[in-house]
Formats: structure tokens, C-alpha cells, sequence
């Protein structure tokens, strides 16, 4: 595991980057500072690879953090990520030991891959993506907890955690996963499962609703036909499009169910 902290006053892009991360088989976000102080305590306690740093923050910047890093010896990789492209700043960092460079906004995908060049030798022993290790990432391990053995089948789809209608599925298959009548009754997922979901994150049941649609669409496609057999075996003959939303969460509650004791 590639082990990471995110040090960045911006409380919505961290939880983005950190939700995002955390998503991913190889990579752990140990902890998030919003300032150079917190960060200093940050990279002494946890000693992460890598912290990922922007250079603009309250109290203390990055720059501030980037000499205390040094003068404690603190071993770390830094990914300096910032909005600001002033060429003397970038002089003064790389002074400093830092070596690369991303501007906001950044695509997230890149931005993991960049981590894993910039840790070649977590990337060496990371998860590789072969049938064998599919299939036991896909049964579940006992005591794992659901939200993460979730996690690892929308992954494997290629669904990709930056997108909203990512947090908004895995909402709604857990909630199946718990309680399976939820689907039973009439108009159980337009009237209860996308209201409370709506509810937590603070937005309509009808983004909802598009947001999961979307994000099946994305995994549908980005998906070969090894996963979706592996995730829905002999049903996935019956579709020639993509499942509804419905159907989808449906099939994978009750995949999880039925590999809940493997």
C-alpha cells in the first residue's frame, strides 16, 4: 500500500481526493491537514510515502512545511498540488527537494497514476489486475466490512469515485444489501432509497437518480465482458443494453449476498 496524507485547506477537494484514494487497492490515505502546523504533525505521526501538498494555505504554507520537512529530516515524497503556476514559487519548492508539480484542477486518474511513477517501488507489489486476484477481491473475506467489499466491485466496473452518482450507488446498495424488501415493494427505490439518500447528501432525489444512472453507464461501458460475467454471471446473456438502475443494484446486493460467507 502506497501510504498517503493530503495536506490542503480546501475541505471539498480533500474529501475528493480522499475519498478517491481511498477507493483504490494500492493506495491508504493515512490522515488530512488543512494547514503547514496540522501537516507538520501529520507527516511526523503518521510518516507517510507520499503527502500530497498545496502551497497556499492559513498559518502556515506549503513552503513554511516544505522547510520543516527538510530540517527534521521528515522522509517523504511531495506532489505539490496548486492552483498558482508563479515560476518562482515552483523555483523555491523545487529549492526545497519537491519534484512534481500538478495544477488544479486535476484529473484524478492521472493524478494516481502520478503517485504510483512517483513510488515505483509500492507500485512493483500493488494489485495487479489478473482473473485469479478478481475473483478473490470479489469474495468476500470474513468480518470484511460491505461498504468496502462495495467498493471493490464498482472499482473493478471502472466506475470511477470522482464521479457523484458513485456515492449515491454505493448508498443505494448498501441500503438493498441491509434490506432487500426495499426493491420488493411498489416504487421502493423512487420513494424511499433515492429520498434518503438525497437527504444525506443534501440534494433532490432526482439528481440522485441521474447521478447512479450515469455512473452504471460509465461502469457498464468501461467494463469487458470478464467482469460482468464475474459479477453477474449467466443473467448478463439477458441485457443487451444496461440494466435500470433497479435492476443493477439489485444484481449486486444480491451477488454480495450470496458470497457473503465464501
Amino acid at each position: 500500500m502506497i501510504k498517503i496524507a493530503i495536506v490542503d485547506d480546501n475541505i471539498q477537494l480533500t474529501e475528493l481526493l480522499k475519498n478517491y484514494l481511498s477507493s483504490l487497492a494500492d493506495m491508504e490515505v493515512m490522515g488530512v491537514a488543512y494547514n503547514g502546523i496540522e501537516g507538520l504533525g501529520l507527516l511526523k505521526r503518521e510518516q507517510p510515502d507520499l503527502v500530497i501538498l498545496d502551497l497556499i494555505m492559513p498559518y502556515s504554507d506549503g513552503l513554511s512545511l516544505l522547510k520543516k520537512v527538510n530540517k527534521e529530516k521528515i522522509d517523504t515524497n511531495v506532489l505539490i498540488l496548486t492552483s498558482i503556476g508563479n515560476e518562482e514559487i515552483i523555483k523555491k519548492a523545487s529549492e526545497l527537494g519537491v519534484r512534481y508539480f500538478m495544477l488544479k484542477p486535476v484529473e484524478l486518474s492521472n493524478l494516481s497514476n502520478t503517485i504510483r511513477n512517483i513510488c515505483p517501488k509500492q507500485k512493483e507489489s500493488s494489485f495487479v489486475n489478473t482473473n485469479k486476484e478478481k475473483k478473490e477481491l470479489l469474495h468476500n473475506k470474513k468480518g470484511e466490512n460491505i461498504e468496502n467489499r462495495i467498493t471493490d466491485v464498482l472499482r473493478l466496473m471502472g466506475i470511477p469515485a470522482n464521479l457523484k452518482g458513485y456515492f449515491f450507488l454505493r448508498e443505494a446498495i448498501q441500503m438493498v444489501f441491509s434490506n432487500f424488501e426495499l426493491l420488493l415493494g411498489w416504487g421502493g427505490i423512487t420513494k424511499v432509497i433515492y429520498p434518503t439518500i438525497a437527504s444525506k447528501y443534501h440534494t433532490t432525489p432526482s439528481r440522485v437518480e441521474r447521478g447512479i444512472r450515469h455512473s452504471i453507464e460509465v461502469g457498464w461501458n468501461r467494463s469487458n465482458n470478464e467482469v460482468l460475467g464475474l459479477i453477474f454471471g449467466n443473467t448478463l446473456n439477458t441485457f443487451k443494453v444496461k440494466p435500470t438502475n433497479g435492476k443493477f443494484i439489485a444484481m449486486i446486493a444480491d451477488y454480495l449476498r450470496i458470497h457473503e460467507d465464501c
